[in-house]
């Protein structure tokens, strides 16, 4: 009976390596805990030679290691400082040479905002709860917007980041510029204030947009009742708010969350840019043989399969260089190891060299005597009756004679 379940599970199971494995671990991470917030304390702080920074974030249960590469470091107003509590923003992955999970830190910042942050968590999960957030409720965006509302403020150097990209795409519709204050106690009011106005506008897409900051500069953008208008707004809204790592309200009740002003702007210019080059290759299309077409469809979806294949290069890199940091380490320790034993194997060598020597020999009571040619004498035959005779000891020599 159990050889006949043994062999079914030996035909039935796959059996995978120690790799396989863990790629699969990996890519479950990567995908359930992808950009998440995590509090703790910085311990086991490593700065290595490339410049990425090596540490465990721990608290009074767990603890969890972290890499810092070296350009997400150089972008950071605050460096990590051992025993410092901070609020760490990344992905969680495996480094797969060691088998161990860790979180890839894009963000780092001391944890100094816990009330602020605290409200804004109790504000988004009442929010949340209510429904304002969900997709169903979310507007489909235009295909190709050519008519766009933006508020912000016209001396911010975000509207000069979003209007630079339009114009190097040479974006072709119409802009609308609702000016407002973007950050202090007035800014809610003025924020909705403009996009009312904005609402009773012809335009297909409103934008809502200012440069990055801290907690406090962007808390405008969490203002309750500016998150209700945008729930309720007629026209579908795209939230522009600060960089990468900044999260406030308005991105998920907004119909489209851009993580920078000018990811809103490339985002717009795409589909406008995308729906150019679809006219310039239908017109080609018409314009080359039809023995051609099959032959550029093949080669079309060839290229599209080779982009899907090469899965995240940045980070194949990223792991290289950490495996690259972990190899350094282990030869310095290798190079150190065999210099101390070098040394070791010398000193002894010296030592006995230094037990063998004449003068040590002397030292342990033994003398030897030389004729007054200076040769050894060994044999007591050889001295004659009245011969002089060097004798040599440990602390000197004394001349004697043979008294047969």
């Amino acid at each position: 009976m159990q050889t006949e379940l043994f062999k079914q599970e030996e035909e039935d199971t796959p059996i995978l390596n120690v790799s396989d494995v863990t790629r699969e671990i990996r890519k479950t991470l990567e995908y359930k805990f992808s950009q998440i917030w995590i509090r703790g304390e910085i311990s086991n702080l490593r700065s290595h030679s490339s410049g990425h920074f090596y540490f465990i974030l721990k608290d009074s249960k767990s603890q969890l290691k972290a890499v810092l590469f070296r350009g997400d470091a150089m972008g950071l107003s605050y460096m990590p400082k051992e025993g410092d509590e901070c609020l760490v923003f990344g992905d969680i992955t495996v480094y797969e040479a060691r088998g161990d999970y860790q979180i890839r830190v894009k963000h780092l910042m001391q944890d100094g905002m816990g009330s602020l942050r605290a409200k804004f968590e109790k504000l988004k999960n009442s929010l949340m709860e209510e429904g304002l957030f969900d997709e169903s409720r979310k507007k489909a965006l235009p295909s190709l917007p050519h008519k766009i509302g933006v508020v912000t403020s016209l001396t911010g150097a975000a509207l000069q980041d979003f209007l630079s990209i339009l114009k190097r795409r040479e974006w072709g519709g119409s802009l609308f510029l609702f000016n407002s204050s973007v950050q202090g106690r007035e800014a809610p009011t003025a924020l909705h204030k403009a996009i009312q106005k904005a609402m009773t506008w012809d335009i297909q897409l409103l934008v809502i947009t200012r440069g990055g900051g801290s907690l406090e500069d962007l808390w405008a953008f969490n203002d309750e009742n500016l998150v209700r208008l945008l729930a309720g707004c007629n026209i579908p809204t795209i939230s522009a708010i600060g960089h990468q790592t900044d999260f406030v309200l308005t991105d998920f009740v907004a119909d489209l969350r851009a993580e920078t002003p000018s990811g809103a702007a490339e985002w717009i210019s795409s589909a406008f840019l995308a729906h150019r080059e679809s006219v310039d290759e239908i017109t080609n299309r018409f314009l080359k043989a039809p023995k051609y077409f099959f032959s550029q469809k093949i080669d079309r979806l060839d290229f599209l399969k080779i982009r899907l294949e090469s899965s995240s290069p940045i980070s194949q890199i990223e792991r290289q260089h950490q495996y690259l940091d972990e190899v350094e380490n282990r030869l310095k320790t290798y190079f150190r190891h065999r210099k101390e034993r070098m040394v070791d194997k010398l000193q002894s060598l010296d030592h006995r060299l230094t037990n063998c020597s004449l003068q040590s020999t002397l030292k342990k009571g033994y003398t030897y005597l030389k004729n007054e040619e200076g040769k050894i004498l060994s044999k007591a035959s050889s001295l004659q009756n009245k011969a002089k005779i060097i004798a040599h000891f440990k602390d000197g020599i004394r001349n004697l004679r043979v008294e047969d």
